[in-house]
């Protein structure tokens, strides 16, 4: 029996799990022109979900651009509200 779902979804405890959430937080961190301290990043099944909050609607979309270069555009699920 393997560590993933029949469908193919990581369960949320697997390394690649964990390995995928730091890799966005990590690229969030260091971006220059967003606060990553307030954005969250958790994995959903086979998706990354941004949360959180960001001061402007071009830092939330470029937080999701960061996202997708990492993990692909169809598993991206930002959820970043301004605040």
């Amino acid at each position: 029996m393997t560590a993933s779902s029949p469908t193919g979804t990581k369960h949320p405890d697997t390394p690649e799990t964990t390995d995928l959430e730091f890799a966005v937080e990590n690229a969030l961190a260091v971006a220059e022109d967003i606060d990553g301290a307030d954005v969250f990043v958790t994995v959903d099944g086979s998706k990354i979900v941004l949360s959180g909050w960001l001061a402007t609607k071009e830092e939330i979309a470029h937080a999701g651009k960061i996202a997708a270069a990492i993990c692909g555009i169809a598993r991206v699920d930002n959820q970043i509200v301004r605040g």
